[in-house]
């Protein structure tokens, strides 16, 4: 990227009301980051991707752009690279603030009951996606930011939906006032998804809100095609006989803004087992009224990739952005499908970018799950700076397993301990590795503690490290996989899977009280996806053939044969496991 280091001026938000909050800041100037090609999705082989995604590169010859990393920077770096104002319509679906923490339901491929607990239904491993967990200044500030720099990449005529629910919604609808001026909004939709809600306790929660803005008076909208495409659904239905005419001719009503749409069922083709994904036809709904064929469409918080599949579904342009790689992996995977299964599409092509060489490792969101189960923690959702309770009574904080634990660490527990002061519990840190100081730090702090019993001579606010280095904690072990790659004849190449280990699945499944134990008797149920590159250039993966089961209990094939060129050549085979881990074999043939 040409001169990463000039800055980009954003426009100060002026609108009222404003709400106000500790820490507010609105951004001023931002600075691009470094993009890395890292996987390209090309079925009719234009070959037409590139390894800067410059606007002014795309305009006249798109591919549709996924990226990996923090959504903060992935705008800032598509404002350097000449989105700004470019965009024609964004859907968000932000944190809620949930105080919870949102799961992936994993099980595994083929074995219906491998995996369950034997009191319920539900399957074992789940893999937590992301912690809606905030304080509530943090929270503004989080979302301050970014719908400042949404406005800066939306067209002068675009739309913005923000998707929310009753803990936000009203606290969001004033920064978006600020943000876009109260002249913009221009809808509060109530999804009633109709399904959940029952309590005994308290009234039963059955919609969401969907704040709908523009950035100027003049803007895209057309409830008409809404109509258009209902209509030939309700035909349809009606064929078939199993709707009264009463209930389908209400479908044919202009849209108002109550959108009442039942939430994605259990048996439903397009689940993808988030906890939060949305339905399509939602999607669906916002991108007919508020974009025309071609446009562009962004999703900076895309999850399982909704607004990814209904863009692509109905001939738009699209970018979506996550911070979680199993998400990248998820959307790719559904991406894939329904572009194999179109006919015909302007936008075959996808590419995958990684910004600012951001990672965040699945193995390590999954190491922290391990820590929580083999420790007996409790999460505790109230509780906004601890990560739970020991069963012995010691408050757990987990450390970024991305850094070893270090004295700043320990002084920002103090700090929050300080803030407590009838707290005498002991406080159990786990961490992957620690400073060679922290060992010398630790046994002062604990020795100035004063006595919570002075006959036994037992200290409070004890720290209790757990170095998951020092205990032999083997939720590190990578996935392997063996796979033969070999020419047959002068244009064919024989691959096959021969042998394939998740430590981590096994290790999630040894842990799990009540699991039902039973072996796994064929390897390809650890096994999601399987992606080959017949010419592979040591850089970027183009994914030339893939192996995504339709239905979640299939298995993969795992043995293809696949025409390749005459010329030697590099074959690459990268298997992806349950969990969302990736193992690379190559081979020159």
């Amino acid at each position: 990227m040409k001169d990463s280091a000039k800055k980009l001026k954003i426009t100060t938000p002026k609108g009222r009301p404003m709400l106000h909050w500790v820490g507010k800041k609105p951004i001023e100037e931002v600075q691009g980051y470094p993009t890395q090609l890292i996987e390209a999705f090309d079925p009719k082989q234009t070959n037409k991707i590139i390894k800067i995604p410059e606007y002014k590169e795309l305009e006249k010859n798109w591919h549709n752009l996924l990226f990996h990393g923090d959504n903060k920077e992935v705008l800032a770096t598509l404002l350097e690279l000449g989105f700004r104002g470019k965009v024609d319509l964004i859907y968000i679906d932000p944190p809620f603030a949930s105080n919870k923490d949102y799961m992936r339901k994993v099980e595994l491929r083929g074995l219906k009951d491998l995996g369950r607990i034997e009191e319920d239904s539900e399957s074992i491993i789940q893999q937590t996606m992301y912690e809606d967990i905030w304080k509530r200044d943090e929270y503004f500030q989080f979302m301050y930011e970014r719908l400042i720099l949404l406005k800066e990449l939306l067209a002068e005529t675009g739309s913005i939906y923000v998707h929310l629910d009753y803990r936000m919604v009203h606290y969001i609808k004033v920064l978006m006032d600020e943000v876009f001026g109260e002249d913009g909004l221009k809808a509060e939709i109530v999804w009633n998804y109709e399904t959940g809600g029952v309590s005994k306790n308290e009234y039963g929660k059955k919609h969401d809100n969907i704040l709908f803005y523009t950035k100027s008076a003049n803007f895209t909208f057309n409830p008409q095609n809404i109509l258009e495409k209902r209509g030939e659904e309700v035909l349809r239905r009606l064929a078939t006989g199993v709707e009264s005419a009463t209930r389908a001719k209400n479908d044919l009503r202009l849209p108002t803004d109550v959108w009442r749409i039942p939430a994605i069922n259990a048996m439903a083709l397009e689940r993808t087992d988030y906890a939060t994904q949305k339905p399509e036809r939602l999607l669906e709904k916002v991108i007919l009224a508020s974009s025309d064929e071609d446009d562009l469409i962004l999703d900076c918080f895309m999850g399982s990739g909704t607004t990814c599949a209904a863009a692509q579904k109905l001939g738009r342009r699209w970018i979506g952005v996550d911070v979680n790689k199993g998400a990248i992996q998820v959307t790719s995977k559904r991406l894939q499908k329904i572009i194999k299964g179109q006919k015909e599409t302007k936008y075959p092509t996808f590419a995958i970018y990684k910004v600012n060489n951001y990672d965040l490792r699945i193995l390590k969101t999954e190491a922290k799950e391990l820590a929580i189960q083999q420790y007996g923690i409790t999460k505790v959702k109230t509780d906004t700076f601890f990560d739970g309770l020991r069963d012995s009574g010691e408050l757990v904080k987990i450390i970024d397993f991305n850094h070893p634990l270090t004295l700043l660490d320990l002084q920002l527990i103090v700090d929050e301990l300080n803030k407590r002061p009838d707290e005498d519990r002991d406080v159990v840190v786990i961490s992957l590795g620690r400073e060679t100081k922290v060992d010398a730090w630790i046994e002062e702090w604990n020795k100035k503690q004063p006595y919570k019993d002075t006959r036994t001579k037992k200290r409070m606010r004890q720290f209790i490290i757990f170095d998951l280095k020092d205990k032999n904690f083997v939720s590190y072990e990578p996935s392997k996989a063996e796979v033969e790659i070999k020419r047959i004849g002068k244009d064919k190449v024989k691959i096959k899977i021969t042998s394939f280990i998740s430590p981590t699945i096994i290790k999630r499944l040894e842990l799990e009280p009540g699991l039902l134990q039973k072996k796994i008797p064929d390897l390809r149920s650890m096994i999601d996806v399987v992606l080959v590159d017949t010419n592979y250039d040591g850089e970027v993966f183009k994914i030339g053939f893939s192996d995504v089961p339709e239905k979640q209990n299939d298995l993969v094939k795992g043995e293809y044969e696949l025409e390749i060129s005459e010329k030697p050549t590099k074959v690459a085979v990268k298997v992806i496991d349950m969990l969302g881990e990736e193992v690379l074999v190559t081979k020159e043939v």
